[in-house]
């Protein structure tokens, strides 16, 4: 199931140094589903210059997958919100996140 593949790399991304996802978490904010999926497509993170996270098998979810997703973070993040920041991709979207932390 792709939520459980999902749940590992943004996991273990927010544990590497200058993981993207490290910074999201003390952003507030969560990546709404075309930008997730923007991100998982790459297999790996661009934030991450030094490659200290191994990439990973590019792949999707699915709504419901992003919902499960969604709501694990949620869980985890009680003041986080789901919001596109005015970006239009996730290039876009990491860079607002960035500037704001």
């Amino acid at each position: 199931m792709s939520f459980e593949l999902a749940k590992k790399t943004i996991s273990d991304n927010s544990k590497v140094l200058y993981g993207i996802f490290g910074v999201i978490e003390s952003s507030g904010y969560f990546p709404p589903f075309e930008f997730l999926n923007e991100f998982l497509m790459q297999g790996e993170d661009p934030c991450d210059q030094d490659g200290r996270m191994k990439s990973w098998k590019p792949f999707l979810l699915d709504e419901a997958e992003y919902s499960l997703i969604k709501n694990w973070w949620l869980s985890n993040h009680n003041e986080a919100i789901v919001n596109d920041l005015g970006a239009s991709n996730w290039a876009g979207w990491a860079n607002e996140i960035i500037e704001m932390v």
